[in-house]
């Protein structure tokens, strides 16, 4: 059997992951990759939607959801990619 060294924050991650969810990385890396790119269009999602003002008009909050929309979609082409 082989020995793998991890760092601290694999060894959580490893930790709250199933068997289920390890097998499913093993059958299919990209997983991972377009999980950090999903992840990280979340982040940047939700940081627009709380910087809308609560009084906003209705340009600035159309122009903000065609923001929000369009980081959306380049995250999910480069993960389909």
């Amino acid at each position: 059997m082989k020995n793998v060294k991890v760092t601290g924050a694999q060894l959580k991650v490893l930790q709250i992951l199933s068997r289920k969810d390890i097998s499913a990385i093993q059958r299919n890396p990209k997983l991972v990759a377009g999980a950090k790119h999903l992840l990280l269009a979340c982040k940047k999602t939700i940081k627009k939607v709380e910087e809308i003002p609560q009084y906003a008009s209705r340009k600035k909050r159309e122009t903000v959801y065609r923001r929000i929309v369009a980081l959306c979609r380049k995250a999910i082409d480069e993960v389909e990619r």
